[in-house]
């Protein structure tokens, strides 16, 4: 673990504060880590449920079938989407796509 001995602070309503708990809560991280991460320029991603996992294996399950190969390409195509979008490691892109802030500058500012 790195040294931090610098404190951040900031001021936020109790509604932004419900908020960022509940988007921290759904990744897994604490509200100082979930923060953290954020202002560095990663994207946290939620925890996903048990049975989005399941779903998943019955989709890996289907690839390993007798299909056609253009089917076969497809299903592996879909998985690795799926993956790539709700399960790696978010980066800068994937924070364009989180809601506007309700305050500071604008992109067209």
């Amino acid at each position: 673990m790195k040294n931090r001995t610098t404190r951040l602070y900031t001021r936020v309503t109790p509604a932004e504060l419900t908020k960022v708990r509940s988007f921290a809560r759904r990744c897994g991280l604490s509200v100082s880590e979930y923060i953290r991460q954020r202002a560095i320029g990663f994207a946290p991603r939620e925890i996903q449920p048990e049975i989005f996992h399941e779903l998943i294996r019955r989709v890996e399950t289907l690839y390993g079938e007798t299909h056609s190969k253009a089917v076969s390409e497809e299903i592996l195509s879909l998985v690795k989407d799926i993956r790539a979008e709700l399960i790696l490691p978010g980066n800068d892109k994937e924070v364009r796509r989180w809601p506007p802030l309700d305050s500071g500058p604008s992109k067209g500012n």
